[in-house]
């Protein structure tokens, strides 16, 4: 229960993050009203707003406390993981059920973003080109994280990685029974 708890505060917290981006994207959407499709403006918006959502959670937390704090957002210490499968083989000092936690969160995470890249843009509607971009974007979070004191994990990698593949089944599956 405990888990699901945890889960449910990160999804309410990226839900109230997409609300507020929205806010800020009604003019662009009213500005682009006639020349685009209200589908394409929504996947376009709901792509933009995943990516910021996943950024905000990864890396731009740090970045803003240390833009507002005053602290050296480059950290001296750095965190490294390149041992795979680590995340279910070691004992963590956050204990169990944080750790299933945070293992479901870096999984559905970018199930979402798997989801709506193929929906925004149609170039990427095989699976090879999906699950290279989301290898990519969360090859690039892990490496800013090892610069500014978080630890980049390659098991995180593997997660989000397996996250968007996920989401990119769900699509495709959707987008078959939607042409039909």
């Amino acid at each position: 229960m405990v888990i699901l708890q945890e889960i449910a505060g990160y999804c309410l917290i990226g839900l109230i993050f997409i609300v507020c981006l929205g806010v800020f994207w009604l003019p662009v959407f009213l500005l682009m009203k006639g020349r685009m499709s209200f589908r394409k403006q929504a996947a376009y918006f709901l792509f933009t707003a995943c990516v910021l959502v996943i950024l905000a959670a990864t890396v731009l937390d740090v970045f803003l406390i240390g833009l507002l704090g005053g602290e050296d957002i480059l950290a001296a210490e750095r965190l490294i993981n390149i041992v795979p499968f680590r995340v279910f083989t070691e004992a963590w000092a956050m204990g169990g059920h944080k750790q299933i936690a945070q293992i479901i969160a870096n999984i559905l995470m970018f199930v979402p973003l798997g989801f709506l890249t193929p929906a925004a843009f149609p170039k990427m509607r095989s699976w090879q080109k999906t699950a290279l971009s989301m290898a990519l974007f969360s090859f690039s979070i892990e490496f800013v994280q090892y610069f500014i004191g978080r630890c980049a994990d390659v098991d995180d990698f593997m997660l989000n990685t397996a996250g968007g593949i996920a989401g990119y089944a769900i699509f495709s599956v959707i987008f078959k029974l939607w042409k039909k």
